[in-house]
């Protein structure tokens, strides 16, 4: 590391006037070619926006909880390959987040049976041959109204193979029903 950049990381880190401002004119250009740099790579694009919101993310970083990022740059290797690093982190960081923020999870495929599918008679009869699960699976559902959550918690299952349970329920029954 170059003695002058030593000095002004020091600077920094002791919180001196006019280092941070120093430091930032210093590197601005660097961190904003890199920060577009790495959108296009996770992103795809590299908008002005997101390229100083990359920035503003870096200097945050840089100077959260007294400057301890900076504190803990040792000049093992140029201070530009370092702040590249820490760019590259930040800009996956806010890929990571834009990829979670628009995903949206997919529908369940299987509607809700209803009670007109089932005719009255034999059903008794033909609820009483079902296995345990089976009928408390349709009591629930159909007898005390209880939402896909409450039943997928009662009976053990995950909420999203709730719906294709209860259609086999109701075509099990159909196939015991007298014809």
């Amino acid at each position: 590391m170059r003695p002058e950049e030593a000095a002004l990381i020091s600077r920094c880190v002791a919180w001196e006037p006019r280092a941070w401002e120093a430091f930032a004119a210093r590197h601005a250009g660097f961190i904003q070619a890199e920060a577009r740099r790495q959108l296009l790579r996770h992103l795809g694009r590299a908008e002005a926006a997101d390229v100083e919101d990359a920035r503003q993310e870096v200097y945050s970083l840089l100077l959260r909880d007294g400057a301890r990022a900076l504190r803990q740059f040792r000049g093992e290797a140029a201070l530009s390959t370092w702040l590249a690093c820490v760019v590259r982190s930040v800009c996956r960081q806010i890929a990571r987040h834009e990829r979670c923020a628009g995903f949206e999870p997919r529908e369940i495929v299987y509607s809700p049976p209803t009670e007109d599918e089932l005719p009255r008679e034999g059903l008794a009869d033909a609820l009483a041959r079902l296995p345990a699960r089976d009928q408390r699976l349709l009591r629930l559902f159909f007898a005390e109204g209880r939402k896909y959550r409450v039943i997928a918690r009662e009976l053990g299952v995950s909420i999203n193979s709730v719906g294709p349970l209860l259609a086999r329920a109701v075509a099990a029954v159909r196939a015991r029903l007298p014809r």
